[in-house]
């Protein structure tokens, strides 16, 4: 509860006027699909509404937002995982059944040597210029 009260003292009348434009568009839109003046006309009271006073729509600017602000933080969450699941599993599945081994997991605690390569390379100016 506290963080919705915390969420909905941020709203502005700003924020207000942009939920009843949408509103208003969106009643816009079902007047062209159903082809209804009623529609037309009650859009036409929304924009009236949105433009003298915006603070009416506040209770539904909070849920506008409240639920933005909630797939804000559930979206990439969602995104990245479909990612993994449907992109580097895949991969890294395909690259085990052929045998690909850059890890060298399979030579790690074989022996007493070090898994490691070891590069004898002196950084120069240049290396750090021209990383790629």
């Amino acid at each position: 509860m506290k963080i919705a009260k915390k969420f909905s003292s941020r709203i502005s009348k700003k924020q207000c006027m942009e939920f009843g434009q949408v509103a208003t568009l969106l009643v816009l839109i079902f007047a062209l699909h159903y082809k209804n003046d009623h529609w037309v006309a009650a859009a036409f009271v929304l924009i009236l509404v949105t433009i003298i006073l915006p603070i009416v729509f506040y209770p539904f600017a909070v849920v506008w937002f409240g639920l933005s602000e909630l797939l804000s933080i559930v979206s990439p969450a969602i995104i990245l995982t479909l990612i993994f699941f449907l992109i580097v599993t895949p991969v890294g599945l395909i690259r085990r059944l052929l045998g690909k081994d850059n890890m060298q997991l399979k030579q790690f605690k074989k022996n007493r040597q070090s898994v490691m390569i070891d590069r004898n390379h002196l950084y120069t100016k240049s290396d750090l210029l021209h990383t790629f």
